[in-house]
């Protein structure tokens, strides 16, 4: 007995340390950020480095390997010869790197489906976000009232700068005193929103923990997010209006009414009405037929520079040509990868639709569906964090995933 608690106790630290390799490792890239107050300008070298060294922990320790899906793996193969011969053709170090990403995606996901339970890194993961949503609160509130430092700033994507507030970051092109969203340790609060959507799909799937569910929903509001404000409203329409669910719609909209009363209430303090303008008001303005600024280059100029060379574009040239182009819209990968190019690029998403409509997958179709919504305004999903909840969400079997 003895003998097996203490394997059970080495277990469970050997998984957790697992976890944080995970983290760090995939902290680097799009959309954490974190990575940025360990290791600076060393990061992505930082990352490289834990990844071979876990990589080999696993190679030497492991009597038996486990990979990804086999289908998985096949779609992943394609989309890397695809980015090659794309890169290659139009001349785009850009599709090089996204073909790295993608490389690194399918051995992080190798890495963790040999260190650790699939349960036990989601159920850890999506406990992680509800925490960030938590600090986001606890920081907002220390903030609007003087508060919380800021503990340090970093270059990012040309003109921007990650704010490390300790408790959370935030990603502007200035510092404005009043005007605050929280993305937890993500670079900005779209991603945070992005992740969050995956993470609410994964414990209908997975756990059916209704108290992760309400947190999920309601926590990351006061990243002021558009996205996960219309993702929660689908998600309410697909999963709530029935029948059975009467009491959890009646309960959840008592929680919006009364967040949204506050808010206009308390709407004459500087950070209380920078929050309505950004969730209200956006709500609002797009109602009343206005448009969402923070895609308006895209939706605007995408259509021009799709119908100039339909068969694929540089985004070096692109970014060139067009430098008011937002390409995190629907628009970006026809742009970049053409009508037939598109394809190869969403393959995994056409190969589950399919697989579901052949198999009847009401409850796979609904998840694509809530997948796709999200994937019209931030389509670039070719990251190693996006591309793990992809594979537990579409190509992982619950019925095969045990503690």
């Amino acid at each position: 007995m003895m003998a097996y608690k203490s394997i059970n106790k080495n277990r469970k630290v050997q998984n957790w340390i697992f976890f944080i390799f995970s983290l760090i490792s995939i902290g680097s890239f799009y959309p954490f950020v974190h990575n940025y107050i360990f290791f600076g300008d060393y990061k992505v070298l930082a990352s490289l480095s834990l990844m071979a060294v876990w990589f080999f922990w696993i190679i030497l320790t492991n009597k038996r390997l486990t990979f990804p899906n086999p289908a998985f793996s096949k779609i992943i193969f394609i989309q890397i010869l695809f980015l090659f011969f794309a890169a290659f053709l139009l001349d785009s170090v850009s599709n090089y790197m996204t073909l790295f990403y993608l490389l690194l995606s399918w051995i992080s996901l190798f890495l963790i489906l040999n260190s650790f339970n699939v349960l036990f890194f989601l159920k850890n993961f999506i406990r992680l976000n509800i925490l960030m949503g938590f600090l986001s609160i606890l920081g907002v509130v220390l903030f609007a009232i003087g508060n919380l430092k800021l503990l340090g700033t970093y270059q990012y994507q040309g003109d921007s700068q990650i704010y490390n507030y300790g408790l959370l970051f935030i990603k502007r092109t200035s510092e404005i005193s009043h005007e605050l969203r929280p993305a937890g340790y993500y670079d900005e609060p779209g991603s945070f929103a992005f992740v969050v959507m995956f993470l609410l799909l994964l414990n209908r799937k997975y756990f059916h923990n209704m108290k992760w569910e309400y947190l999920l929903i309601f926590l990351p509001l006061v990243t002021t997010s558009l996205a996960h404000i219309v993702t929660i409203i689908v998600f309410a329409f697909i999963f709530y209006f029935n029948k059975k669910q009467i009491k959890n719609i009646f309960f959840s909209l008592i929680v919006i009414f009364s967040l949204s009363f506050l808010v206009v209430s308390f709407s004459n303090i500087k950070s209380i009405d920078y929050f309505k303008t950004r969730t209200l008001g956006r709500i609002e303005n797009i109602i009343e037929g206005g448009d969402d600024a923070s895609r308006q280059g895209g939706l605007d100029l995408g259509p021009k520079i799709f119908a100039e060379n339909p068969w694929g574009n540089s985004r070096e040239e692109i970014a060139k040509n067009y430098p008011g182009f937002v390409h995190e819209t629907f628009w970006g990968p026809l742009i970049y990868y053409g009508i037939f190019g598109v394809a190869f690029y969403f393959l995994p998403f056409i190969y589950f639709g399919i697989r579901s409509l052949w198999n009847k997958n009401t409850m796979g179709i609904l998840f694509l569906f809530v997948v796709c919504l999200n994937l019209l305004q931030r389509p670039s999903y070719m990251y190693p964090l996006f591309i793990i909840l992809i594979y537990f969400l579409f190509f992982k079997s619950e019925k095969s995933t045990k503690y």
